[in-house]
């Protein structure tokens, strides 16, 4: 649960924020920040799609990978994302790698809780759109005092604290789910 409110709380600090981003660090158009959402979309879509094989392989190390992804791509975003190309390969890799989280964070409430799954997903739930809600806030007061580009190392590091604390917890829960038991994805 921890790990969820991290992610979710970097994650949807940075998105809220990411039109005014775009337009203060890079000279670009509003339709071509229209097609960098789209290959936003598209990129998760692709990761949702990637997450629904690996999870049955090894999913904790498909969640470490997409976090380390969601990290990634916002380092990726401060520092190459002033141009069209590190654009295009900065939300496309955040596309994947939210696209997976998803996936996995759900499949690892299921994987902690089998026999009360929807008791866990409520509480899961519950903390992932109160956290949507206090990122987009918290990232508002990041923006008015600190400036937009604040919001994105605000999320660098609730998304990196989400991965050390993954990284450094070992529990039974993340073992692979069997297939039959698995969240379809999408």
């Amino acid at each position: 649960m921890v790990t969820v409110i991290l992610y979710v709380l970097g994650y949807f600090g940075a998105y809220t924020f990411i039109r005014p981003f775009l337009e203060d660090n890079s000279s670009i158009t509003p339709a071509y920040i229209t097609g960098l959402l789209i290959i936003y979309g598209a990129g998760g879509a692709a990761g949702n799609f990637i997450a629904g094989y690996t999870v049955t392989k090894n999913l904790r190390a498909s969640f470490i990978v997409a976090c380390a992804g969601l990290v990634a791509s916002l380092l990726l975003l401060l520092t190459i994302g002033h141009g069209p190309v590190g654009l295009i390969i900065s939300l496309a890799l955040w596309g994947v790698s939210f696209g997976a989280m998803n996936l996995c964070q759900i499949n690892m409430t299921l994987a902690a809780a089998p026999d009360t799954f929807e008791a866990a997903m409520s509480l899961n739930t519950l903390g992932y759109n109160t956290s949507i809600a206090l990122g987009a806030l918290f990232g508002g007061l990041f923006a008015d005092h600190l400036g937009v580009r604040s919001v994105f190392w605000f999320g660098v590091a609730l998304t990196a604290a989400s991965l050390l604390r993954t990284l450094s917890t070992r529990r039974k829960a993340a073992d692979p789910v069997p297939d039959e038991a698995l969240v379809a994805a999408g």
